[in-house]
């Protein structure tokens, strides 16, 4: 098989099945058969320095921060991260680039019969095009985010120079387990021996059961309750180092980066003899803009309060909540929600009680809970109109001077740009 166009590679991606779409089903949690291809392929995930970065939420976010400083340093700096939310090759970036459609048809071309030998999910390709292209352009660095979990992720055939954990809470139960402990175990399986480790905000429960792991491995552990990271209001942080107070100014608004900037904080500190150009200038000036992407809390029409967050699980819910505060309040706006099935739990169904209205959007996935699955949980919830018509008047009429929130999955992401960019035609 040899492939003519990106058009050609898409077509053969979308026939593989998704995590997204099928859920737990579309993976196989083996690291056998990748670490096989890898090494078919010369284990170009060998040839860079790497942070590895796992957590239930802020690891994209961390990653990009990371990426945002070492890159102000001087630094060739890598970034993988996962989901995409509108193409595919946003998971893959050097510095500002994104990996071009040639390099991603060449790796096809070279390798797609050693692919189908291994029979690689969609993740795993995606990930060995990250390690190949970090390779081949010689990075300096590179920020790898894992896809789920940590242990099994296929991800964690890397050796890094520094491993994260930004966050535990329960999320993905049905395979990583349903407590806090079971989780922080697959999560601590990307500590690797002798190797430090740096962890955000953590329960007691999951940073107990990190220190133990990280003391049988021989890990030097770092935290961030020293920094005191503070959110002083959008944009505006501050970090608390040898009793001095750093201020920050920056294009990440949510109050929930003041402790994935305190985690970067510390991963830089921890390298800052390998790679001693990075000073506080640097971090500081690498700070005030920074590629998070699409979909964390942005607004989505200049001049509306409408704005689009992926938040799907209890920590998430309540950083979006706080999110909120800083344009308005829970209370007095409109939720437009769209959930996967699995990840619905009573616990994050109560946080979205507040909100004054609630709209329910099913998307057509395999994963994707119906109107019927969620209205016991939020018996005020109306179906979100599925007729261009209705939608519109509903966004031309009910939306127009309301603060509405768009959430429940970065899945969602796209579709509601389509009904952004349609009412932007209309007006």
């Amino acid at each position: 098989m040899r492939f003519k166009s990106l058009q050609s590679v898409q077509e053969y991606l979308e026939n593989i099945p998704k995590f997204q779409s099928k859920g737990s089903s579309a993976a196989k949690f083996d690291l056998s058969r990748f670490r096989n291809f890898c090494d078919m392929i010369g284990n170009p995930h060998a040839e860079f320095d790497s942070i590895h970065v796992a957590g239930t939420n802020g690891k994209g976010s961390t990653c990009n921060i990371l990426a945002s400083v070492f890159q102000k340093a001087g630094y060739k700096t890598g970034v993988y991260t996962s989901p995409h939310i509108i193409t595919f090759d946003e998971r893959f970036r050097i510095n500002n680039d994104v990996i071009s459609s040639d390099e991603l048809l060449q790796f096809f071309n070279t390798y797609i019969d050693i692919i189908e030998k291994y029979e690689l999910t969609y993740f795993e390709i995606s990930t060995a095009i990250a390690f190949w292209w970090f390779a081949r352009s010689s990075v300096d660095i590179a920020c790898i985010e894992v896809g789920l979990g940590g242990r099994l992720d296929a991800t964690n055939i890397v050796d890094p120079e520094i491993s994260v954990i930004t966050s535990i809470s329960l999320d993905h139960t049905d395979i990583l387990g349903d407590s806090i402990t079971a989780i922080t175990r697959e999560k601590a399986g990307i500590l690797k021996e002798g190797r430090p480790v740096v962890i955000g905000e953590l329960p007691m429960e999951a940073q107990n059961e990190i220190v133990e792991i990280a003391e049988q491995k021989e890990c030097p552990l770092y935290t961030i309750g020293d920094l005191n990271p503070e959110y002083i209001r959008p944009g505006h942080y501050q970090l608390t180092v040898d009793d001095r107070t750093i201020n920050i100014s920056s294009n990440l608004t949510s109050p929930i980066q003041a402790k994935n900037m305190a985690v970067a904080w510390q991963v830089c500190s921890v390298l800052g003899d390998k790679y001693g150009r990075i000073t506080e200038e640097n971090f500081i000036s690498g700070l005030e803009r920074v590629n998070t992407g699409f979909g964390r809390f942005e607004q989505l029409v200049d001049g509306k309060q409408w704005y689009f967050d992926g938040g799907h699980n209890l920590e998430a819910v309540k950083v979006l909540k706080e999110s909120i505060k800083m344009v308005g309040n829970t209370e007095n706006s409109t939720l437009v929600l769209s959930l996967m099935r699995d990840k619905i739990r009573e616990e994050v169904m109560a946080e979205f009680l507040e909100f004054k209205n609630i709209y329910y959007y099913s998307l057509d996935l395999e994963r994707a809970a119906t109107f019927d699955d969620i209205k016991q949980w939020l018996p005020k919830a109306n179906p979100f109109p599925a007729s261009d018509e209705d939608r519109k008047k509903l966004m031309q009429d009910d939306f127009d001077s309301e603060l509405v929130i768009f959430s429940g999955s970065f899945y969602f992401y796209e579709t509601v740009r389509d009904w952004v960019s349609t009412f932007a035609l209309n007006q």
